[in-house]
């Protein structure tokens, strides 16, 4: 029997454009022949499959070991029409009769279809495995950079990333491993480099080391637009990397380190300056709204502070929702569908009556889908707020004191007439460290070693 295990040198976690590495391991196991217990006069009988082994177990052989990174889309029937794009063969091998094997929870696929495929790479061929004997092998791919889809579980539509792995047995049916992937896309990806190679080359030329370039490209990008460890086999089994000449350093070209992507995220959604919105309503002015940024990342707190100092309505109370929109194109959508969706993810509200300042935190969870757009739908976030507003001020005022030795009873009204309005800020929020996003997805669905029984 083969054995296979899967391990992910780095989690399940990536960037489009950076590299994404895997071990793989296919191991001979050795079956032992079933043993019958001794009959009631204390003789051992033999097995009927005892002979089949001919005293020694026997070898296996693999005809091919493939892999490859997809990304799947299903779509709601009732919500928007399915697009017609072309089939990369995943589909069609399950449905002759392969057997798959998941690391993800089943569900209904019956509307989806391959967004997008790399192409297949040979890992072994015509293999021989020897009992107890293990073949190990380094998969080694780059997450498409012009990938505009991250992993994204909307209501009218889910992308899904998998790390696809075929594999046959002589006399056996072609086995599909997926491994779930979660990928988070950094808008404008490409302008952004071409700015920091452009400003590194400009650098290089002013005097800079060579050995600076890099650094200093990518700092100059973060002014311009405002490592890990990895598993390794065990030295007694017989490894192989795959690697090329020329595809490697057109690899090395393209492929987007975790640094570089964190210093230009920490250049996109570094604090610059503070805005300040002013409210107003029908009935007068409310206050006055100051927020740190309006460039989020994943897992960061939004701050803001409200001044009713100069106002002519009196806010009661207030609530703010983080809320995410997926708005689903009109070429695909249907009918008799509405245009968009919202979802709330966190909520904050305070009660500021006879206040002059309040302030809010509101968190950005780890497990949400950074803002994005694609050819089918847009993902946006905003900030929702409700306010409770009263016009009748003098049943509102508290009362004052001359000094600190003095003292008031002040009833508040038994009903204070309000009106509710809304108000949205729209919002961009950024992708994070995918390590740390990693460990909250990892109590969920996401796993980094996978072991199956071929």
């Amino acid at each position: 029997m083969i054995e296979f295990v899967a391990r992910l040198a780095r989690g399940a976690v990536y960037f489009t454009g950076e590299e994404l590495e895997c071990w793989i391991t296919l191991r001979n196991v050795v079956v032992l022949p079933p043993t019958t217990p001794p009959d009631s006069a204390g003789h051992l009988v033999a097995s009927p499959d005892a002979g089949k082994l001919n005293g020694r177990p026997e070898g296996a052989a693999v005809a091919f070991l493939s892999g490859q990174i997809h990304c799947q889309c299903l779509v709601e029937d009732s919500k928007m029409n399915v697009p017609a794009r072309p089939n990369h063969g995943l589909e069609r091998q399950d449905s002759s009769g392969g057997r798959r094997v998941s690391g993800m929870a089943p569900g209904p696929e019956t509307n989806s279809f391959c967004l997008l495929a790399t192409i297949p790479k040979l890992l072994a061929g015509n293999l021989d495995l020897e009992p107890g004997e293990e073949f190990n092998v380094l998969f080694s791919e780059i997450v498409p950079r012009d990938a505009m889809s991250p992993s994204f579980r909307g209501l009218a539509l889910r992308y899904q990333w998998k790390l696809a792995f075929q594999c046959q047995v002589l006399g056996q049916q072609t086995t599909t491993i997926y491994i779930p992937l979660w990928i988070m896309v950094i808008p404008d990806l490409d302008r952004l480099l071409g700015l920091a190679e452009m400003d590194g080359r400009r650098s290089s030329m002013n005097g800079v080391p060579a050995d600076d370039k890099a650094a200093t490209s990518v700092e100059t990008t973060a002014l311009t637009n405002g490592t890990n460890g990895k598993d390794s086999p065990s030295p007694n089994s017989s490894s192989v990397a795959l690697t090329n000449g020329s595809d490697a350093v057109t690899a090395a070209k393209s492929v987007l380190t975790l640094d570089m992507a964190m210093q230009i995220l920490d250049s996109l959604t570094s604090r610059k300056n503070a805005r300040s919105f002013n409210i107003d309503s029908s009935h007068g002015r409310i206050g006055v709204l100051v927020l740190t940024k309006t460039r989020f990342r994943l897992g960061e707190d939004i701050y803001g502070k409200f001044d009713f100092t100069d106002r002519s309505v009196t806010c009661v109370q207030y609530l703010v929702s983080l809320i995410g929109e997926e708005h689903i194109c009109e070429e695909h959508r249907k009918a008799k569908s509405v245009a968009f969706s919202e979802n709330i993810v966190s909520k904050s509200h305070d009660f500021c009556l006879c206040l002059t300042q309040s302030n809010f935190i509101l968190p950005v969870p780890l497990h949400v889908t950074s803002s994005f757009a694609s050819e089918i739908v847009e993902f946006r976030w905003k900030l929702r707020f409700e306010f409770a507003l009263s016009s009748e001020m003098f049943h509102l005022e508290v009362p004052s004191v001359g000094n600190e030795n003095q003292s008031v009873l002040w009833r508040p009204p038994l009903r204070v007439p309000v009106e509710t309005i809304l108000w949205d800020v729209p919002i961009d929020i950024y992708p994070t460290d995918p390590i740390q996003v990693h460990s909250v997805h990892m109590r969920e669905s996401l796993v980094s070693d996978v072991r199956v029984k071929l």
